[in-house]
């Protein structure tokens, strides 16, 4: 059994899954080169299906992360669904004057069912340009986070709690699960207008960044703030009851029902501005204040969240997704809890992974839940080039010095602990919001400024420091980190730990201000190449690790292409490129 499952909302994603089996996922924006891309995977699945890696004729069902249909989101809908139209934030950014979509059928719908009717029919147009006819099943949304997190987790008997964030999905802004013998069940649900991810988002935009894109941002700001202010003014207005999160404030400031009413146009972005008003009524707050306070108290009210559900369903294995867990530090807190035994993100917590979610709900309605054959051991899902193609890549070019090693990794690890800047491309490609070792750019830890150098050279204004990626039997010499079973979550850096103070000095290029770091924790059979350039690093250095963070310039993409490679190190975002077996300079870089 084959099953395509789509996301067409925020990053936009395709996931293949046969017979329980997740065997390739990619977003969009890795081939459009439009970071963050809001809609359907146009060109990913037209990749997927020129290069053979998805067989039409095996894909039994098409399973889209989407159950909810109002009438007012109609044209966003046929926004995300339509490929010849100008492009633009929708979330950030007014519709541009020479805006243009062709598809004009939207403005004829006047009921859900109509706009349920639109949404098929176009689908299923565009599943048929690729010759795919098979049936299409809706998934709700936030129930494809919890499929995300729990069908990848591995857990098989236990019981297991299934918490998701986000801004909203479906009309719904959190749920809570009972994830036990393959079923998933909703206890309960958070409706859009308690927004946790909203919140969040509202910050962001009010620091002056782009929502959906930047949150990661105000995470890094946070430590470098006084909570006080904002923490004060805010705890009586963001509370949590009975397990639920309620923003009394919205209420109590007299948001106009105007804002609150105006539906879900734009997936309910106009709800959002409702928590715009809450935030900006704190007046007069610097941005690291106010970042510091809002991280501190929602790290508060998740763990109250967590701790309540925990008790009430009786168990202490928790999986998580939604976009309000991409935040490491709300992971870290989770994870010190008493009631919290074991933890999981999913890798993918974002919308990008919704795609994945919505196959496996699929998968498990027709089939039993095979724990070991769905379990995520890594996120190299994605292309991959072999050193031909490479190779063909690379002779276009005039103005590089080629050459071939004999031992990748130990070529790679000597030029890292000379200090230079690595790009790294290898194998296939990670999916999800990390770059893991596979499109990677590489550095020694120990240049304590290279936070602001190197964000020069990649045009990025980051707060937070670079990750390190360290050997798993490492990490518990540099981190300190509460429970062995923590260490999952660390694999695909989706959790913050306190580095150990006799590391401090030694690495201070992944270490960030309250002396944490986000660590990537390669194991051997996970990805064998990347593991053992950090292990030929450490035998020149004495350091198991190595910086790692993601290929690519600021706003844009991780690379997927060689082409793509190639062009960052032209452009002198990195020293030298490490690409399948070869190693290539710019023949005139000094």
């Amino acid at each position: 059994m084959g099953i395509l499952g789509i996301n067409f909302s925020h990053d936009g994603s395709l996931s293949y899954v046969e017979n329980g089996q997740h065997l390739f996922s990619i977003a969009e924006e890795r081939i459009n080169r439009t970071k963050g891309y809001l809609g359907f995977p146009f060109k990913a699945l037209s990749y997927a299906v020129d290069c053979n890696i998805i067989n039409p004729k095996k894909i039994d069902s098409v399973a889209v992360a989407i159950n909810t249909f109002p009438v007012a989101s109609a044209e966003t809908l046929s926004f995300l669904l339509t490929e010849d139209r100008l492009y633009y934030d929708i979330i950030n950014e007014e519709r541009p004057v020479n805006y243009y979509n062709s598809d004009l059928e939207w403005k004829k719908i006047k009921t859900e069912s109509q706009c349920r009717a639109y949404v098929v029919k176009r689908l299923t147009e565009l599943l048929g340009r690729h010759h795919i006819t098979a049936p299409l099943f809706f998934k709700d949304h936030h129930l494809c986070h919890a499929s995300s997190a729990y069908y990848s987790s591995g857990h098989n008997n236990q019981k297991i709690l299934a918490i998701t964030m986000d801004g909203e999905g479906d009309g719904l802004s959190a749920s809570v699960n009972i994830c036990e013998n393959g079923k998933i069940t909703q206890i309960s649900e958070t409706d859009r207008f308690n927004s946790l991810g909203y919140l969040y988002s509202a910050v962001t935009k009010k620091c002056g960044f782009k929502i959906t894109k930047h949150e990661g941002k105000i995470t890094g700001l946070a430590a470098f703030g006084k909570p006080e202010r904002a923490y004060n003014f805010f705890k009586n207005l963001i509370l949590v009851e009975d397990g639920i999160l309620k923003i009394i404030g919205l209420k109590d400031l007299s948001i106009s029902k105007r804002i609150l009413n105006k539906g879900l146009k734009y997936f309910g972005f106009n709800v959002l501005s409702a928590h715009d008003e809450l935030i900006h009524s704190c007046f007069g707050l610097i941005n690291t204040d106010l970042s510091a306070g809002i991280q501190n108290l929602l790290e508060d009210r998740i763990k109250e969240i967590v701790s309540y559900w925990s008790k009430q369903v009786g168990t202490k294995h928790i999986v998580l997704a939604g976009g309000v867990f991409a935040n490491v530090k709300f992971n870290q807190r989770i994870g010190e809890l008493d009631c919290v035994d074991s933890l999981y993100i999913y890798p993918d917590m974002g919308d990008g992974g919704l795609a994945y979610g919505a196959a496996m709900l699929k998968h498990t309605d027709d089939n039993q839940y095979n724990s070991k054959l769905s379990k995520l051991e890594t996120v190299y899902q994605g292309p991959e080039f072999s050193d031909e193609k490479i190779h063909e890549c690379l002779k276009k070019y005039t103005d590089l010095e080629v050459s071939l090693s004999k031992n990748i990794a130990k070529d790679s690890a000597a030029l890292v602990a000379d200090k230079k800047i690595l790009g790294w491309f290898q194998g296939r490609m990670e999916y999800g919001p990390r770059a893991l070792g596979n499109r990677s750019i590489l550095a020694t830890p120990v240049d304590g400024n290279i936070n602001n150098w190197l964000n020069q050279r990649l045009k990025r204004t980051e707060f937070m420091p670079f990750a390190p990626s360290c050997l798993y039997e490492s990490a518990d010499e540099l981190f300190e980190i509460p429970k062995e079973n923590l260490k999952r979550a660390a694999e695909f850096m989706t959790i913050t730990f306190k580095v150990r103070k006799g590391w401090l000095a030694k690495v201070p290029a992944i270490v960030h201000i309250d002396e944490t770091a986000r660590p990537q924790l390669v194991r051997e059979n996970a990805n064998p190449l990347f593991y053992s350039m950090i292990h030929e690093f450490k035998k020149l250095t004495g350091l198991p690790l190595v910086l790692n963070t993601s290929f690519n310039l600021h706003e844009q993409p991780i690379v997927c292409h060689p082409d793509e490679a190639v062009e960052a190190l032209k452009s002198n975002m990195i020293d030298i490129l490490v690409i399948g077996n070869y190693i290539v300079k710019n023949k005139y870089m000094t």
